[in-house]
């Protein structure tokens, strides 16, 4: 037999299996000094004093404070809004558009659509009933 000759007809191995090992040995330590050199060069340099910073209370902005109390704005607020819902008023000078209060806008609303709502299913039953003669 021949001494490059395997038995029962098998190939010889086509990978070079130390070279797979060392380059992918090389690769990870490549990898772990990259991030022991980013630890330290972002604690040391970038954020020396990181721990102080995130435990530091924030500081007060400079005058004039905006809003100095939020809870009494967004009270009023809601006042307003809630007036602008529930009284009469004409919005233009011509008297040809008015504001109602909302919940007389939702009962107008119901009656004209209750109305047309009804119409439409009068009309499918009269159509179903036509297409069942057929």
């Amino acid at each position: 037999m021949a001494e490059h000759e395997h038995p029962f007809g098998h190939e010889p191995s086509a990978i070079a299996t130390r070279r797979v090992l060392a380059t992918g040995g090389v690769l990870a330590l490549i990898v772990v000094g990259i991030v022991i050199v980013l630890h330290f060069a972002l604690r040391n340099a970038a954020m020396p004093y990181h721990a102080q910073v995130a435990i530091r209370p924030a500081p007060i902005p400079p005058p004039p404070r905006l809003q100095p109390s939020p809870e009494n704005d967004l009270a009023q607020l809601r006042a307003q809004k809630a007036r602008l819902l529930s009284y009469y008023a004409w919005t233009d000078s011509a008297h040809h558009y008015a504001h109602i209060p909302i919940s007389r806008a939702m009962e107008i609303y119901v009656q004209r659509h209750a109305s047309q709502s009804s119409n439409a299913k009068s009309a499918d039953a009269s159509a179903k009933k036509q297409g069942a003669r057929r």
